[in-house]
């Protein structure tokens, strides 16, 4: 171990380390744009179109909350938040970075890296500001399994286990530590701040 990592620590990240939703497929992100356009509420983003996949991977990279997960290789982010790079029909690149808990600063940093590495925006929608929350002592609860749904789709049935929890920072504690390894199998978690999920793609709010 060098001098600076002992004095200062590194972490390593893993694919279990992933609380966002990666798209890294068009199918993925043309799921996810076909849904907003009837969605009542749009989550704040902001996507930009690169030649090459290396541009749009190294904007992405600068960003706090975007890793390369050490066991995959793959890009993951520490936050609630849509995130990836994937190719267009055109042959092209697009990294997004979207959901509701993309802050002003967040977003300001990523179309910033966006346009340094050759990005050219193609949308966006800016957040809104929102007043710092107080700090407060840790919440106190767990996570409770209330009951499994199974629903019939597209030659899939889709399984959903509901739990609740008492706030959202332990939803998304839980699901940090509970990963989803099959496909067309959700892990919900209802808390009052909103339902926290979780599937093969990563974490996501409701």
């Amino acid at each position: 171990m060098g001098l600076f990592s002992r004095l200062f620590g590194t972490r390593r990240f893993a694919e279990k380390d992933n609380r966002g939703t990666r798209h890294d497929t068009l199918e993925l992100a043309s799921s996810h744009w076909f849904a907003r356009v009837t969605a009542p509420k749009k989550d704040p983003f902001t996507l930009s179109t690169f030649d090459r996949a290396e541009d749009a991977k190294a904007a992405l990279l600068e960003l706090p909350c975007i890793r390369v997960a050490e066991d995959t290789g793959k890009l993951i982010c520490t936050e609630v938040l849509i995130f990836g790079v994937y190719p267009t029909e055109e042959g092209r690149f697009e990294a997004v970075l979207c959901g509701d808990e993309l802050t002003v600063e967040l977003w300001e940093r990523a179309r910033a890296s966006f346009a340094k590495h050759g990005g050219r925006l193609k949308g966006e929608l800016e957040p809104e500001a929102r007043a710092a929350k107080p700090k407060s002592a840790p919440a106190k609860g767990k996570v409770v399994f209330v009951r499994e749904e199974r629903h019939p789709q597209m030659g899939h049935t889709m399984t959903y286990r509901i739990h609740t929890a008492p706030t959202g920072e332990i939803a998304q504690t839980w699901l940090q530590a509970n990963a989803v390894t099959k496909n067309h199998y959700y892990l919900v978690v209802q808390t009052p701040d909103g339902n926290y999920c979780r599937d093969i793609d990563g974490m996501y709010k409701e």
